[in-house]
């Protein structure tokens, strides 16, 4: 299944074991628009270390989740140049009526026909099929490749 990742979603699997390996689900194509990795760079050191403090974990361990998450994106999402959905901004744009930070992601499934991957009701009525953490998670237990 093709799917271009909303940002919050991809920050919040990234910081659950579960969702890194949801993430690294063969049964993926996972995309990222590169003006989204941009934002979750800056949003996952914030996350991490708000999770650390919380509970007062060493800082290596910190550094070591923040590593880890990067590592997962870098092996199971393509991040994809602003080249590949540029060409559709204004569409995509037109479409993003809630939220029009949301283009670069409309943009990309586009281009690439694929889906969404969000628990934001921002991508509804945009025109393009959009799949929640959970309907995503029940599809692939239904559609188990063992």
């Amino acid at each position: 299944m093709r799917l271009v990742v909303d940002t919050s979603v991809l920050v919040g699997e990234l910081l659950r074991a579960a969702g890194r390996e949801r993430l690294g689900d063969d049964r993926l194509e996972l995309y990222l628009p590169e003006q989204m990795w941009d934002e979750a760079r800056v949003e996952l050191p914030r996350r991490v270390g708000a999770f650390a403090r919380r509970r007062h974990l060493d800082h290596t361990i910190r550094d070591t989740l923040v590593a880890a998450c990067v590592d997962a994106v870098e092996a199971n999402v393509v991040i994809l140049d602003q080249a590949i959905y540029a060409a559709l901004e204004e569409e995509a744009r037109d479409r993003s009526l809630r939220d029009p930070a949301d283009w670069p992601v409309i943009a990309s499934a586009l281009a690439l026909s694929a889906d969404i991957w969000t628990n934001d009701n921002d991508f509804l009525g945009t025109g393009v099929a959009t799949w929640t953490t959970d309907t995503l998670r029940r599809w692939l237990e239904r559609n188990r490749s063992d």
